[in-house]
């Protein structure tokens, strides 16, 4: 199995994405947005198993993958491989201004 590195700053922002889902509203409860979270977590460590495009803007990772988590939310998952380790470098989602920019 391939392994799969996540940096800091996309653990941080995971991290982060539980509070604002939990106090924006997003989620009744907390452990929901934890349990919506730790999905995109699990679609990560899949990310060797998954078809990948090759991302327009460089800067943010090579290569991408998208995981659609509703009906209105996809995440893009930026990467680069690097001796067959997968290093996840940025994620966003569609809501983003960034996101037009990079798919």
């Amino acid at each position: 199995m391939e392994k799969i590195i996540i940096h800091s700053n996309v653990r941080n922002g995971l991290d982060k994405l539980i509070d604002i889902l939990y106090y924006e509203d997003y989620f009744s409860y907390k452990e929901n947005a934890v349990d919506y979270v730790n999905a995109i977590y699990d679609f990560i460590l899949t990310i060797p198993l998954q078809l990948h495009k090759k991302s327009i803007n460089k800067l943010y990772g090579l290569f991408y993958c998208s995981y659609k988590s509703n009906k209105r939310t996809s995440w893009y998952i930026f990467f680069n491989i690097v001796d067959g380790v997968y290093q996840i470098i940025f994620i966003t989602n569609n809501h983003t201004k960034i996101y037009s920019t990079l798919i």
